[in-house]
C-alpha cells in the first residue's frame, strides 16, 4: 500500500510539471499582439508574434499593409533582435505594401544594432530561421511592452529632412 501511494504521488508530480510546460503564457504584451491579430494579419504571422519569433520581410510587409502601426512593428522587431539585410527588391516590396519609411529605415539600420555592441546576437542561431522547432532566443529575451509602443526614434525619423515622406 505504501509503495502504491509513493507511485501515485510521483505520478501526480509528473503530471503537474508537464501541465506547467504546456500552459506557457505568451511573453509578448497583449496590446502588441492585438495590434497584429485585430487587423486580419495571417495566422502564421500572429503565431510568430505570440511566440516572440522574428518576422521576415514578407511578414513585415503584410503587417504594414494590414494596418499594424509603424511604432508597433519597430517595437516588436527590436525585441527579437533580428538584423535585416535588405536588398533593393526587399525595399521595393516593403514600399509597395505601404510600410512607413521609419520602419524601413529601422530595418536597414538593424544590422548595425544587432551584429555588434551590447545588443549583438548570433544571427546564425536557429532562432532566426523560420524553423518552428527553434523558439529559444540566443539572448535574454525582453518582450516589447505597451510603453515601448511609442518609439522616439520612429518619431524623429518622421521629421527628418532625409525622410522620403
Amino acid at each position: 500500500m505504501r509503495r502504491m501511494m509513493k507511485h501515485f504521488v510521483l505520478l501526480l508530480l509528473a503530471l503537474g510539471f508537464s501541465g506547467c510546460a504546456t500552459t506557457q503564457q505568451s511573453q509578448v504584451d497583449p496590446a502588441i499582439l492585438n495590434a497584429f491579430s485585430s487587423r486580419d494579419v495571417s495566422p502564421e504571422t500572429v503565431l510568430k508574434v505570440r511566440e516572440g519569433r522574428p518576422l521576415n520581410v514578407a511578414e513585415v510587409a503584410e503587417s504594414a499593409k494590414k494596418g499594424v502601426p509603424g511604432p508597433g512593428l519597430v517595437s516588436y522587431m527590436e525585441s527579437t533582435r533580428k538584423a535585416y539585410n535588405l536588398g533593393a527588391a526587399d525595399i521595393a516590396t516593403l514600399r509597395r505594401a505601404g510600410t512607413p519609411e521609419p520602419v524601413i529605415s529601422y530595418m536597414r539600420r538593424s544590422r548595425g544594432y544587432f551584429t555588434k555592441g551590447p545588443k549583438a546576437a548570433d544571427q546564425k542561431h536557429p532562432y532566426f530561421s523560420d524553423d518552428r522547432n527553434n523558439l529559444e532566443a540566443p539572448f535574454a529575451y525582453v518582450p516589447p511592452q505597451v510603453d515601448t509602443f511609442f518609439n522616439s526614434a520612429y518619431e524623429d525619423n518622421l521629421y527628418s529632412p532625409f525622410s522620403y515622406q
